[in-house]
């Protein structure tokens, strides 16, 4: 019961909606990771079934389009993706802060992406418990521009639009001058499957070091209905 008090008073909503095929500019959206230590003795099974039961409060959330819920072994939290940095700045504001620091007794620091383009990739499955999320980050070239990276991000939407076991792509701009996705796949063996030797060596000899790639349980999704374009 503690678990489930706390989580909801987080704000923490995590539900299941049909994969959107859609390929787009992001203009402004904003992608942010939290992750918080897993409290003892909690199952995945648990998590799982409580962060099910808060999705009526994640609903809610303003600006708040997706959001993945993602453990590790060692921590629990989630891959969100806002409208705006405005946005996920109300929802992560001070007394968020404070709430995690009382809960939990630990400093939570939300990690900020900028998200130029977002793309569903070739899966047609819908999110299930067999989910994995990885975050790629790799370092720009110093020849690099910022406007340089995001036309790179934005022409690659057509490749991972044809992924296979893609379920959808932020594509990233991080702190200190990186870049990469935040990926959604059908199961641990497609994320594994991408990012085996080949993506590796592929990364090194293009930019001359490798990226990183962090795996993440992705077993419930939340997607926001889409809004209709204003004219």
């Amino acid at each position: 019961m503690k678990l489930i008090v706390s989580l909801l008073a987080l704000g923490s909503l995590f539900g299941m909606a049909p994969q959107k095929a859609l390929a787009e500019e992001a203009k402004g959206k904003v992608a942010v990771y939290v992750s918080i230590p897993r409290p003892a003795g909690v199952t995945d099974a648990r998590l799982n079934a409580e962060f099910t039961r808060a999705i009526p409060i994640y609903a809610q959330v303003p600006g708040l389009e997706r959001k993945y819920f993602t453990y590790t072994q060692t921590g629990f939290g989630g891959l969100y993706l806002f409208e705006t940095e405005a946005a996920a700045k109300a929802h992560f504001n001070a007394a968020w802060l404070e709430r995690v620091q009382k809960t939990y007794g630990v400093k939570a620091s939300p990690v900020y992406f900028s998200v130029p383009a977002v793309t569903a990739g070739a899966s047609q499955a819908a999110p299930s418990e067999a989910n994995v999320a990885t975050i790629v980050e790799v370092k720009a070239p110093w020849y690099a521009s910022d406007a340089r990276i995001k036309k790179g991000l934005k022409d690659a939407v057509p490749t991972y639009a044809a992924t296979p076991h893609l379920i959808y792509k932020y594509f990233t701009q991080g702190a200190e001058r990186s870049f990469g996705g935040i990926y959604l796949w059908e199961n641990q063996a497609s994320a594994e499957a991408h990012f085996g030797p080949a993506w590796h060596a592929r990364v090194t000899k293009k930019y001359g070091h490798d990226g990183v790639v962090t795996f993440l349980k992705a077993p419930v999704t939340l997607i926001q209905p889409a809004k209709a374009k204003k004219h």
